[in-house]
């Protein structure tokens, strides 16, 4: 990924590319000041894109001669945010740290922090967004470094009202609300960044999305007993590697579970892939210690081999747990599942992403309530409880219903869905998994079986003991 461009004196570090339907970012963190030394390779920049978190590498190893970007500002794939000078002095034995070179006349973008008011600091992109929305910046607070006031800060304000006057030709009120002064000073109230902000912006988006939701509940009898002949052949195959697998190969038979729904001026429309893109929701704890979902996307999931399948699934989720998903990996799903079931959720109605014709929750795998301790020795197979979330705009109750079943049917071994799966892994398929048989109703067959003379002899001679016990507490 090219970062960097070189001029006579100085290279330029550019907003990288971050797939085709990515044209921008926002800047999260820099990592350096101007007068830092850094080394090739080494992060110089975070950028947030609707889609990804980038860690910027620098192109090159070189003094920071000019930053052209403030943290909260927006840029564009190719623009330059920072330059730095090739100039050795690292190598010379410094100290690292150099004093700051007087920004180029030619710089697009300063990062010069503009005064406001009573000095408030304000960044460029805020103060130009500030005068489009007719924001009065002196009722602003600012959440960036130093209390400096960003492009989000202005347009959280002109959301609350904080308007001096007629903006784009809509009327304005003077001061901002009461209420959106409060929520400025609450204790302990911080922005969402990066990855959390946009999960945000996604779950406001998919309030606008009309859903409904089919439950079905399936034993998982066949599923445990097919897994333990992978484990045993040692194949590293989970049980949400196998239902996501079904999913796929069922939505593949059924593709409306897979189309998405789209308004192309203004007018609705039903869009039809033609394959089905799986997305994997994957909880990923973050270096700070936080928590992000990441849906990493399997393309053509219904028709990849399933041994392709696993090593695409794997791929994923290694890349969304070391930080190292692009944009590419993350965008074009049509139906995604998500796996609530690990953390002991029973059953789970998930958010649906505009975008998207379905998300399948996958519940935990346990016996039914209240027969966990004699669930074995009833004879009670367990069971797991799937829902499938729609889009009710262009898939109905009776599909989604028909769906889950199909699914529940390729897990319960039907339509030569595991003889696919072993003959991909090279394993040799089983005789099919016997139900299991009630302890209980073993022991009373036990009982129910001709006793032996010895047997007869004792169950007298213990009589005829309670029999004497008996006389004696009676007559003394």
């Amino acid at each position: 990924m090219a970062t960097g461009t070189t001029t006579t004196e100085t290279i330029d570090v550019v907003t990288p590319a971050a797939g085709e339907s990515v044209t921008e970012g926002t800047v999260l963190e820099w990592h350096v000041q101007v007068g830092d030394f850094i080394k090739v390779d080494e992060t110089i920049v975070e950028i947030s894109t609707d889609k990804v978190d980038v860690e910027l590498p620098s192109p090159a190893s070189g003094t920071v001669v000019e930053i052209l970007a403030e943290e909260g500002e927006t840029v564009t794939v190719g623009q330059v945010i920072a330059r730095l000078s090739p100039d050795g002095g690292h190598a010379t034995g410094g100290s690292g740290k150099h004093e700051p070179q007087a920004p180029t006349p030619q710089a697009p973008i300063q990062a010069a922090l503009v005064p406001e008011g009573d000095g408030a600091k304000v960044s460029p992109v805020a103060a130009r967004v500030a005068a489009v929305e007719g924001v009065d910046l002196k009722s602003v607070s600012g959440t960036g470094p130093a209390g400096r006031i960003v492009k989000a800060d202005v347009l959280e304000a002109a959301q609350d009202g904080a308007k001096i006057g007629p903006a784009n030709g809509r009327a304005g009120v003077a001061t901002a609300q009461p209420a959106a002064a409060a929520a400025q000073s609450t204790a302990g109230a911080q922005p969402l960044k990066g990855g959390a902000a946009a999960l945000a912006r996604y779950m406001e988006q998919s309030l606008q999305v009309p859903t409904a939701t089919s439950f079905r509940t399936l034993t998982v009898t066949f599923l445990e007993a097919r897994r333990r002949e992978l484990k045993a052949a040692e194949k590293k195959v989970s049980f949400t590697h196998l239902i996501a697998y079904a999913i796929a190969r069922t939505a593949d038979d059924m593709l409306v579970m897979a189309h998405h729904y789209e308004a192309l001026e203004g007018k609705p429309q039903r869009v039809d892939d033609g394959q089905v893109n799986l997305g994997l929701a994957v909880d990923v704890e973050k270096k700070d210690g936080s928590r992000t979902l990441m849906v990493p996307v399997i393309r053509n999931a219904g028709r990849l081999p399933f041994k392709e399948f696993l090593s695409a699934y794997d791929a994923l989720v290694e890349k969304a747990r070391t930080n190292a998903l692009t944009a590419e990996d993350l965008v074009g799903g049509n139906i995604t599942l998500t796996n609530p079931g690990g953390l002991g959720t029973v059953a789970s109605v998930p958010r649906l992403m505009a975008g998207q014709g379905t998300i399948v929750a996958t519940g935990s795998i346990a016996y039914p309530p209240g027969l966990a301790n004699v669930g074995s020795m009833i004879g009670a197979e367990k069971v797991m409880t799937m829902t499938s979330t729609y889009d009710h705009r262009i898939i109905q109750g009776a599909e989604s219903g028909r769906f889950l079943a199909r699914i529940e049917e390729y897990l319960q071994g039907e339509r030569g869905f595991y003889d696919g799966v072993f003959a991909s892994l090279g394993v040799e398929l089983g005789p099919a998994p016997a139900v299991p048989a009630p302890a209980a109703a073993a022991q009373a067959a036990r009982e129910a079986a001709p006793k032996s003379a010895a047997d007869e002899e004792l169950l007298q001679a213990v009589q005829a003991a309670t029999a004497l016990l008996k006389v004696f507490r009676t007559h003394g």
